[in-house]
Order: structure tokens, then C-alpha cells, then sequence
């Protein structure tokens, strides 16, 4: 969350880096599941349907992927 392209994404659009990285995985058609006993992040974590991030952003976004060599944990698609 505190990588330097989300927290830059997260102050153009005045939101907080979970909310740009919720966006961009609705964005990319998945289906992000959050979670949170906070009713301040609860309520943060719905309110993202009044901004879109644009092609630029999600591609500064989509570059953070380093694939299986970013993996924090295992994979069930690419298990055996």
C-alpha cells in the first residue's frame, strides 16, 4: 500500500491507496472481496463507484506486476 506509484495514484484522485486498488481490480473485471472490522474503512471501502482511474494510471498499476516472483503467498492456479 505504500508503494510509491499507488500513493501517487491514490493523491491525484484524492483517495486512499485501497481504494485505488480496489477500483483498479473492478476495473480489471475482478471481483475484490475487503474486509475490514473498521466502520470508517467499511464505509471507505464502498465508495468507489463515483471515480474511474484512467488508461494511464491503470497501466502504472497493471506495471507493478512482477508475476510468480512477486508471489506473497501460494498460488492455486499455478499449483501442481
Amino acid at each position: 500500500m505504500d508503494d510509491p506509484v499507488i500513493t501517487a495514484v491514490a493523491a491525484k484522485y484524492n483517495r486512499d491507496p485501497a481504494q485505488i486498488l480496489l477500483r483498479w481490480s473492478l476495473q480489471k473485471g475482478f471481483v475484490p472481496l475487503p474486509k475490514s472490522a473498521t466502520p470508517s474503512r467499511i464505509r471507505s471501502n464502498t465508495e468507489l463507484y463515483d471515480f474511474e482511474l484512467g488508461e494511464e494510471d491503470m497501466g502504472k498499476l497493471d506495471a507493478l506486476d512482477k508475476g510468480g516472483d512477486g508471489a506473497v503467498s501460494w498460488n492455486p492456479v499455478e499449483a501442481d
